[in-house]
């Protein structure tokens, strides 16, 4: 009777064992996969920065190739609203402003506070001509940093356009 007490209890933690393998390692690979992005994405913009469009075209979708990959994943993750802003900027390159939006807006989930988030959804929808969701965006982007310029002029486009529609 002990024996079979001892092997359940042995077998229920070896389970347990994979378990938290398999999280851990699933962890690493996707935290791993959101570096591969970061560095294509810093060098996208290193050859953007010196002229060299083609090179960054194909940097920008190697890292949007390793976030796909990466938010498969399942893990521990503490911080994601870096990684989301970082796809978004990378699919805005690649001229992909609805796969853009859903980045923001994603990582605006799990840091609904984000000034760059909101600032890049507010702009990603200006220019889709989604008038109300950039004028929320960028209003909260605002409340929460007063001092930024640059959303001011387009703030005021979005204002001055509710005004004319209100009329």
């Amino acid at each position: 009777m002990k024996r079979k007490i001892l092997l359940a209890v042995s077998g229920l933690f070896f389970l347990l064992f994979l378990g938290m393998a398999w999280f851990g390692v699933n962890s690493v690979v996707r935290r791993l996969e959101m570096t591969h992005m970061e560095s294509n994405f810093k060098a996208a913009e290193e050859a953007v920065r010196s002229g060299r469009k083609k090179i960054a075209v194909q940097a920008y979708r190697v890292a949007t190739a390793f976030y796909q990959s990466g938010s498969l994943r399942r893990g521990y993750y503490p911080s994601r609203s870096g990684e989301y802003l970082t796809a978004g900027n990378c699919y805005w390159q690649l001229r992909q402003p609805r796969a853009a939006l859903q980045c923001y807006e994603e990582g605006l989930r799990s840091e609904p506070c984000s000034i760059a988030l909101l600032t890049s959804l507010g702009s990603c929808s200006f220019s889709l001509g989604e008038q109300q969701k950039a004028l929320s965006a960028l209003e909260k982007s605002q409340a929460l940093y007063p001092l930024k310029k640059k959303v001011r002029p387009v703030l005021q486009k979005l204002r001055a356009g509710k005004v004319g529609a209100n009329q």
